[in-house]
């Protein structure tokens, strides 16, 4: 009985070891992930002075060299508790130069322009041009200064940190290039700006373009194209609707990187698609003990984005056209069954058929937006 005893005591405690184990693996796991999204936290926000890889600067530095000065932006996210941001600067001719606060403009804002001291064009005795690098740090409500401009973060230090910075020259502005709009075609902008004079120091057009959300919105700025010289114009096809508001920045660029930029508000056309392409009619007798026919109609299937659908017409006895069936944009044929043919003169004639495509946006009378009218061969 005692060896009986000790068996059963033995299962037991085996069964609750391993229980204990089954509970104890899920919460290891979830602790591991705490911990894991613990540290990624702590990389994700720049302004966390935690933050390894930042030590809590603000991001997206730029900068944008004019004539003597320099326009320094970032981003501001808008957080509460920061009160100020400054703004520092050395020349690059000496890397041991410490930085020097050149501003400090109070929150919230994402701009800074610098014209304290700027020379244009700057290049050393070899023909090297010269740069002027800028960080960026914030103050918050308590005057805390992030990053420590008295202990700035060091490339030696571990674990790595890093305050950033960006480099550029001022110069005198090339000619900034004067832009209009091209002939409107569907889903697309033209920007061209013809009879641009060059300067000697130019080396490329650049275009930015950002939504237009009104005149209170602040717009974001992309950089879509790097552009030779030869080509004085810019065809923006990135629209998927008409009636899309943009706004772009036509810039020329120095071989210092300084731009002249234009702006110009444009949209997306309202314009109707293309007409399909290779639309034809195939005529079935249904019998030969009366007049009704089918008729299996075929195109090619329209490439735009915004493309709605297709309009099937025919024609009545007085040559007025008549509104039939709709296809989907995703459809490029038809059967229509059991027509009754036009009299005309006493005799029967197969039906003309008609096709027109059509957008997802209206047109100006609130009809549908459609293309030149095709008639089927």
């Amino acid at each position: 009985m005692h060896a009986l005893n000790k068996l059963l005591t033995s299962v037991i405690d085996s069964i609750w070891v391993r229980s204990v184990s089954l509970l104890f693996i899920p919460l290891l796991v979830t602790m591991g992930m705490f911990v894991g999204c613990t540290n990624t936290e702590d990389f994700a926000n720049p302004l966390d002075t935690a933050n390894l890889r930042t030590s809590g600067a603000p991001e997206g530095l730029k900068l944008y060299p004019g004539d003597q000065q320099v326009r320094v932006t970032w981003v501001d996210r808008g957080l509460e508790g920061i009160q100020a941001y400054k703004i520092y600067r050395r020349s690059n001719a000496n890397s041991d130069d410490p930085f020097e606060l050149v501003g400090t403009i109070d929150a919230p804002a994402n701009e800074y322009i610098d014209t304290q001291n700027i020379e244009n064009d700057r290049k050393d005795a070899s023909g090297v041009v010269l740069s002027y690098e800028y960080r960026i740090s914030y103050v918050d409500i308590n005057g805390v200064e992030t990053p420590d401009p008295t202990n700035p973060p060091s490339l030696t230090e571990e674990p790595f940190r890093i305050w950033q910075t960006a480099t550029t020259t001022p110069s005198l502005l090339p000619p900034a290039p004067v832009v209009n709009l091209g002939e409107p075609s569907d889903l697309t902008v033209k920007l061209i700006w013809e009879g641009y004079e060059f300067p000697n120091d130019f080396t490329e057009f650049r275009v930015y373009r950002a939504s237009d959300k009104g005149e209170d919105a602040t717009p974001v700025f992309h950089l879509v194209a790097e552009i030779q010289r030869e080509q004085q114009y810019y065809f923006d096809v990135n629209f998927r609707q008409d009636n899309v508001k943009m706004i772009y920045h036509v810039a020329a660029v120095d071989e210092f990187g300084a731009e002249a930029i234009t702006t110009i508000r444009a949209a997306s056309p309202n314009l109707p698609p293309a007409p399909p392409k290779n639309f034809g009619a195939q005529y079935f007798r249904r019998s030969l003990f009366n007049t009704k026919y089918d008729v299996v109609l075929t195109w090619e299937k329209n490439t735009e984005p915004d493309l709605d659908g297709y309009q099937i017409y025919t024609k009545d006895t007085e040559d007025n056209l008549l509104p039939r069936q709709k296809a989907r944009a995703t459809e490029t044929s038809m059967t229509i069954s059991g027509e009754d043919p036009i009299v005309i003169d006493q005799q029967l004639f197969f039906r003309s058929y008609f096709i027109t495509a059509f957008d997802d946006t209206r047109a100006a009378d609130g009809t549908l937006d459609e293309s030149d009218m095709v008639e089927a061969q």
